[in-house]
This record gives C-alpha cells, structure tokens and sequence, in this order.
C-alpha cells in the first residue's frame, strides 16, 4: 500500500466513522424524544433507558452503513476535487480508476465488517432489546404475556412437536402434536390436551398415543392407548429450547446459520419459507452495497463544480432514499412470493451496480 492509498483511505474511513457517529446519535435522539412520553409513565430507570438505546446501536449501525459509506466516498473525494488534490494525482499519472480500487477495497472490508458484525453482535443485541422493552417498559415480563401461536419445532431423536399455543412463562403447550419418525416412516403419533414442564420431565394430559407397526407383517399395525395423564421421562427437549426457537423467528434476532437451519426444519414440516428465504438471501446482499455505493460516490464528488459539502449531502440523502425504498419495495415483492428471493435481495443491488458503472464510465478520467 503506498501513501496515496494510505492517505485515501484515511480521509475515507475518518468519514465513515464520523457519519455512523453522527447517524448513532441522531437516531438515538429523535427515537428518545418521540418515546419519551411512554418511558416517563412507565417508570424506566435512567440505566433502563441506557440500556435500551445501547442495544438498539447496532440496528442504527446496520442500517445507516450504507449511507455512511456513500457520504464518506463523495466527502473525501468531492473535498479533494474541490483542493484541486484529486487534479494534481490525475497530473501525476494517478487514473480515477486506481482511486476507485483503492475505495472499492475500503468498501469491501466494510461489507465483510458489517456482516460479521450482523451476524455475531446484531441478533444478540435485538433479543435483549426486545426483552428489555417488554420487561422495563411495558411493565410485563418477557415471559408472562408471550404466547406463541401455531407453532412447529423439530425435536431430538425424530420427534416434531406442534403447538396450537406454547406460554413460555408456565412452559404449557396446549392442543399438542407430536410425531416421531424413523426415517420417512410416521411410528408414533401423541396427541395431549396439555403438556406441562413440571420439575425435570414433561407432563401430558389427556394424552393418546398411537404406535405405528409394520402394515404388512404385524396384525394390529395401530396400538390406540389413552391416558389421563403420562409423563415422558425420554424426552430430553427443555422448555429453553422451544422458547428460542419461537422467539427468534424474526430475523434480526438470527443470524445466518441459524435462519438457514429454521428454513430447513420449516420445510420438512411442510411450512412456506419465502419469507425467510428472502431475508436469508437479504443477509449477505444488504452488506455488499457498501462496494457498489462507492462507485457512484466517487463518479459524482469527482466533478469539482458539483462537489460543495451541501450539494454532496443533499445527493447523497436523494441516492439513500431511493436505494431503501427499492429495498423496501423489493423485499416486499419478495416476500409475497411475487418475484423470486435471489432476485428480491440482490436485484437493487444489480440495478445500482449497473447505474454506478454507468456514471464511472462517462466521468472524465
């Protein structure tokens, strides 16, 4: 890396921090003055509040990436057009091509930093705000007013559980299902009015277990028992288990690996995914728009008639707002399953990746 690279990247990255500061605070502020109301009567402590806005940070972070890295590619290049800098490298034999590289690269380390940072640090820090909310806020605990509905869970040993409801506060399926394969063969089918964790084992009542043997050799191929109550000692699910589960099917609250398996065990019990597959998808284009950004920054700040620090923000606010509202609109479409997920998720991505090479190409060199 030479020292034109060097003092590149350094007014790029000193802008990129600067603008996430600033974005941070802003949107900490507004969501703090809008809430401020319903955090006064509901009796939030100081640390409460802090705590709060300290796990709401890295949604701010993940969501204002890309509009940080575009004011920092048009600031410090648009800076430099407008000191004539960028004229005396043009002068000295440095192409806008090899400034581009040279931010593209501070791009890409943005685009893998802020994955990294969406998968390890994100989810956690949604779950514990969500919690935290309900907990601090809305004055209930996390547990006693979470009823999850409808709900499938793939468990040990080929077992899948359906729940009609699940209260994770008391640990109570209610309407339960439970099959158990061997392979692609159905052997045993229980259904139980309730199903309760009560010390170390689940608990069914009215419970009715079907066994399921060989159609063609055995008999009675169907053993019906019916009980008032039976516990089920071998099942080692805790109810921890299915509270995570549940809990974290929203996707900020899951990182890739753990959307992927929920999309695999949803389709093996025959649910529709499309939703998910589209924010599976959306995990890894959202980052890398940070490198496509960079492109049209520096095509338009290169100009210096049009680089002044007001007409760099204000452009570079009009390419944010309509890059989200093309992910917003595409991700929709997405998710109501009219266009494909691959296309959805990376489709804005290919359409301002083509716009970007379009300006490069007609911007003097």
């Amino acid at each position: 890396m030479n020292i034109i690279d060097q003092y590149l990247l350094k007014r790029f990255f000193l802008t990129f921090f600067v603008s996430i500061l600033c974005f941070v605070l802003i949107f900490d502020l507004v969501n703090l003055v809008e809430r401020i109301g319903d955090l006064l009567e509901s009796g939030a402590t100081f640390a409460d509040v802090f705590m709060y806005y300290f796990y709401f940070t890295p949604f701010i972070i993940v969501l204002t990436c890309p509009i940080a890295t575009l004011l920092a590619s048009i600031f410090s290049i648009g800076l430099m057009a407008k000191s004539n800098e960028l004229l005396a490298m043009k002068a000295a034999g440095v192409s806008l091509y090899r400034i581009v590289a040279t931010l593209v690269a501070g791009g890409i380390l943005i685009a893998i930093g802020l994955w990294v940072f969406g998968e390890m640090i994100l989810p956690e820090a949604n779950s514990r705000k969500n919690i935290l909310e309900a907990e601090k806020f809305e004055r209930r605990s996390s547990g006693s007013a979470t009823v999850y509905r409808n709900q499938m869970f793939q468990g040990l040993h080929g077992r899948v559980f359906q729940f009609t409801n699940y209260v994770s506060k008391s640990a109570t399926g209610e309407d339960v299902v439970i099959q158990t394969f061997e392979g692609n063969k159905l052997k045993q089918l229980i259904t139980a009015n309730r199903f309760v964790w009560q010390d170390t084992i689940w608990v069914g009542s009215e419970v009715q277990v079907r066994d399921f043997g060989d159609f063609e050799s055995d008999p009675e191929p169907i053993k019906n028992t019916k009980y008032p109550t039976l516990p089920f000692p071998d099942f080692r699910e805790k109810p921890t288990y299915f509270e995570d589960w549940f809990s974290r099917q929203d996707p900020l609250s899951m990182d890739y690996f753990k959307l992927k398996k929920f999309i695999q065990v949803s389709r093996q019990l025959g649910k529709d995914v499309t939703t998910q597959v589209v924010d599976l998808e959306n995990k890894v284009a959202f980052p890398f728009i940070n490198v496509i950004i960079i492109l049209i920054g520096v095509s338009l700040a290169s100009n210096p008639r049009r680089s002044g620090l007001g007409i760099s923000f204000a452009v570079s606010m009009a390419i944010s707002f309509v890059f989200y509202t093309c992910v917003k609109i595409a991700i929709e479409f997405g998710h109501e399953g009219a266009i494909s997920p691959l296309i959805a998720a990376w489709g804005t991505n290919a359409v301002f990746l083509l716009f970007g090479l379009i300006l490069l190409f007609k911007t003097p060199k």
